[in-house]
């Protein structure tokens, strides 16, 4: 198996975005929104309004993606709310995102006609990343939470995979066996997320094929797509862009809400603001569970994430040290505090944090998993906490590093296999 996000339909949706976000129209929408983004609250911090671009940009290609491989007739795979740049295809791929987008994922969408039928074609690696396969009814504009109908976990799909660990699971508006996701009328996205807790991890391949295609169908011009991009833009800026004042309450800093359960039944996850000074720590302890994934990261006030490559902006399951009773110390600063779990800002004096659990057992007690969130100085960090020295920091970042490369390298995973 080589790199299964390395394909040429994900190649040519995002020449398209790439074109359709530089067209005089679609820049001219962008500026639009800008001009209400000015008047956020956010936009009058210095961290929010350092990172108002940043956002908007990302937002903007998300859709222009979202809009490049909309058409539900002819249905592609692509990765989409990623938003760490990458070089590949011969281009640059500046990055993409909503809220809150996790590095350890790879989110790819499929659009569906709720009143069309369907077959996805996967293949796991041996040690797959936990994966999911979930149908969403579509919101108008793009603009909002899909309404969740339907998932599927790996937990859910692996006992159906033959020797080659390939299972094909079939969408479509009738009822089904277990392998089946049944739809409603209207528009849909199909989401898969393969969520590594070790970045060498295999992602799934994903294949579609509509199997009834409409007679006399023809594909849309880029002029048409564009058209859809502008119509769109504002409500689904507004959204996203809005979606920080809702989410979890807007609650007090330096404290988490949750877990809340996932809809689907396929994890929980827990969430809230940081707001640190330059000598300040937030010390929060989680307990995994015995789940199969857990990962925690930071993002700006936006919710758009730091690029994760050469920062520790985010560590799951694999990447952390556990403390002896299993249990797991995070500690977010500005600077670094010599820690092995160190949540680095990346500059930012505040922002969002988020944790999430995924492939949950089913007796594991949501209510003990917040160990326990607490503001410190930095120096008066408590002497159990794991410690790295420069050594191991530097060796800690170039393993990032070069895992994270796998993903836009055509060969990827190859010897992962």
């Amino acid at each position: 198996m080589t790199n299964p996000l390395y394909t040429p339909d994900q190649e040519a949706a995002e020449k398209r975005a790439l074109r359709l976000i530089e067209r005089t129209d679609v820049r001219a929408a962008r500026e639009q929104a800008r001009q209400g983004m000015l008047g956020d609250p956010a936009a009058a911090t210095v961290d929010g309004n350092l990172g108002l671009d940043r956002a908007l940009d990302q937002w903007v290609l998300a859709l222009a993606m979202r809009e490049a491989n909309g058409d539900t007739a002819d249905p592609r795979v692509t990765w989409n709310v990623s938003n760490p740049p990458r070089r590949w295809f011969g281009h640059v791929y500046h990055g993409a995102a909503v809220a809150v987008d996790n590095p350890d994922n790879f989110n790819r969408e499929i659009p569906i006609d709720g009143e069309g039928h369907y077959r996805i074609d996967l293949r796991f690696s041996a040690d797959p990343p936990q994966f999911s396969v979930v149908i969403e009814m579509e919101p108008e504009h793009h603009a909002g939470l899909g309404r969740n109908i339907g998932a599927l976990t790996l937990q859910d799909l692996l006992p159906h995979c033959d020797a080659d660990r390939r299972v094909s699971v079939t969408v479509g508006p009738q009822a089904g066996g277990p392998l089946h996701l049944q739809t409603e009328p209207g528009r849909i996205q199909i989401y898969t997320r393969d969520s590594q807790c070790d970045w060498d991890q295999l992602p799934a391949e994903v294949r579609v094929v509509r199997l009834d295609p409409p007679a006399g169908w023809q594909a849309r011009s880029e002029d048409e797509i564009a058209a859809t991009i502008i119509a769109d833009m504002p409500a689904w800026v507004r959204f996203w862009r809005g979606f920080k004042d809702d989410f979890l309450g807007f609650p007090e800093p330096n404290r988490l809400i949750g877990p809340n359960g996932r809809d689907g039944n396929w994890g929980y996850l827990a969430g809230g603001r940081f707001a640190l000074d330059d000598d300040e720590a937030l010390l929060v302890t989680l307990d995994p569970a015995g789940s199969y994934y857990t990962g925690f990261q930071i993002t700006d006030p936006w919710t758009i994430a730091p690029d994760p490559m050469l920062r520790l902006a985010s560590l799951n399951k694999g990447q952390v040290t556990p403390n002896a009773d299993g249990t797991v110390t995070y500690v977010l600063a500005l600077a670094d505090p010599g820690v092995a779990n160190w949540i680095d800002t990346c500059g930012l004096h505040e922002g969002w944090m988020l944790t999430r659990w995924q492939g949950v057992p089913a007796d594991a007690d949501p209510g003990s998993m917040i160990r326990e969130v607490r503001l410190s100085k930095l120096d008066t960090l408590p002497e159990a906490v794991p410690t790295i020295d420069l050594a191991g920091r530097r060796n800690q970042i170039a393993t990032r590093a070069r895992a994270f490369a796998l993903r836009t390298s055509k060969e990827g995973w190859a010897d992962a296999a």
